[in-house]
Order: structure tokens, then C-alpha cells, then sequence
């Protein structure tokens, strides 16, 4: 008898998609992993051996040295040519090579938004850390980029007849905290912050969700190329309902979760 076996996680980004087009590291980027760095010097622990995973940018391992309380620091991305000399190791966060009880730390700055299986890369990080480890994430929220998927959907009606998903979808802050309680963390805390920029055109904004590198890879989305009046279109959109003195804000909600193994 053939029995098909269905994988239980719904498939919703396309891991095989996953690149690294250009790191420029922008303001938003530095001011969560400022964050990020302030909340593990406010433990007043030492940590001997921490993990970053999906390491981006060079930056964001320096701010977390600053604080001086972590001995040895590691870094992993499942691909980062350009920042290749600071990671120790390869590795697709939905399948970590790491040993159980090994780490004192682990964090992520922006890094686990596009995993499909994030129950089970908690649970393996919750598995991976020793008692009394510590683990900090920074997501994005729901409510991010909102003003540009209102304006992209009206540009697709407008133009091309129909909808389409440009933008993916963003966590909800009370899921990540019971997903947390689920992988066995103690203590677990999800906070959320807001973040609103100022931009004067759609092509600066562009290139700062670019800068995350954070492509479009979801299963849905189109495969055809997209018109620039479609872009030209939405920032119409933008300035004529969410502007002030020529500029439009958009607004970056960065939620914020820990846990620890005891």
C-alpha cells in the first residue's frame, strides 16, 4: 500500500530562494541590534559561548561585542557570500548542527522571519542551549510596511486588473510568545516597538526593505516581472494619503521575544 505522507508545516517561503543581493546596513537595522546588545548587558550575566544565527552584516556582531560580557561569539547564515569571512559555519536556520547543551546565548536580529518551521527551530535552539542559556529574537511585526501593501494592492487593482502578494506576512506578537512557552523556554516575553521613517520617494524605501535582504521569496508570489508604473502608481497612493510636507511615513514594528532554559 502507498501511503503519502503531507509535511505538516504549511510551505510559505521558498528556502531554495534565499540570497544576499547587496548588505548596506541602514539606521533601523543598527537601532534593533543596539537593542538587541542593551537587553543581553541588562541580564548582568556572562555568556562563554554565543550564536548568531543568520548572521547579515558585520555590524551587528560588533554591537553585541560591545557590551563585553560574551567570551566567544559564533555565526552562521545559509548564505552570505559577501560577508563570508564572519561566519564560522554555514546553515539553513530551519536545520541547525548544533550540539545539545552547548551555548550560552543565542540571538537573532531580523533572521527567522522567513522560516516556515519556526516551532522547530525553536525547539532546536531551546535544545542547543545549556541552563540558564538565554535566547533573544527580533521580528517584524504585523503592521509593518502596511502603507505600501494598501498601496501596491491598489496599484495591482488599478493597473494590472487583480491582487497580488508583494510583501510577506509578519509574525503576530501573542503567537511568538506561545511558541516560545511550547519549545520549553521559561519566562517567555514578547514586547513590541514601533518604528516610523520618513521617506520622500518609494525608490529610497525600496531600497531600505532591500538593504534587510529580505527578497520577496514567498510561494505566492508573482512570476512575472513587475512594471515600474506599478511602483509609480503606489507612490502616488502613498503621498496622497500618508504624507506630510512631501514626505510619506512608513511604519517598521519590531517585536521583541526571550526565553530561558532553566
Amino acid at each position: 500500500m502507498n501511503v503519502n505522507i503531507q509535511n505538516s508545516v504549511p510551505l510559505i517561503f521558498n528556502r531554495n530562494n534565499l540570497k544576499y543581493n547587496s548588505i548596506k546596513i541602514n539606521d533601523i537595522y543598527l537601532k534593533i541590534a543596539g537593542e538587541i546588545a542593551g537587553r543581553v548587558k541588562e541580564t548582568n550575566l556572562e555568556f562563554e559561548n554565543a550564536l548568531e544565527i543568520n548572521s547579515k552584516v558585520i555590524n551587528s556582531g560588533i554591537k553585541i561585542k560591545e557590551t563585553k560580557i560574551i567570551k566567544n561569539l559564533y555565526r552562521t547564515a545559509i548564505n552570505n557570500p559577501q560577508e563570508k569571512k564572519i561566519l564560522n559555519f554555514k546553515s539553513d536556520e530551519e536545520f541547525l548542527p548544533l550540539k545539545n547543551d552547548s551555548l550560552n546565548l543565542v540571538y537573532s536580529i531580523l533572521g527567522l522571519n522567513t522560516v516556515n518551521d519556526l516551532p522547530g527551530t525553536f525547539k532546536q535552539i531551546f535544545n542547543s542551549l545549556k541552563n540558564n542559556g538565554l535566547f533573544i529574537a527580533a521580528f517584524w511585526g504585523q503592521g509593518t510596511l502596511n502603507p505600501l501593501a494598501v498601496a501596491l494592492a491598489n496599484a495591482d487593482e488599478k493597473i494590472l486588473g487583480g491582487l497580488y502578494q508583494r510583501i510577506f506576512p509578519f509574525c503576530d506578537i501573542k503567537t511568538l510568545g506561545s511558541l516560545l512557552q511550547r519549545a520549553g523556554f521559561s519566562m517567555p516575553m514578547a514586547d513590541q516597538e514601533k518604528i516610523v521613517k520618513s521617506y520622500s520617494n518609494i525608490n529610497y524605501l525600496l531600497k531600505d526593505i532591500r538593504s534587510f535582504n529580505e527578497n520577496n521569496n514567498l510561494i505566492t508570489r508573482p512570476k512575472t516581472f513587475t512594471p515600474k508604473i506599478i511602483f509609480d502608481e503606489a507612490e502616488i497612493y502613498l503621498k496622497d494619503n500618508y504624507s506630510d510636507n512631501g514626505k510619506f511615513y512608513m511604519p517598521f514594528n519590531v517585536i521583541f521575544v526571550t526565553g530561558w532554559k532553566n
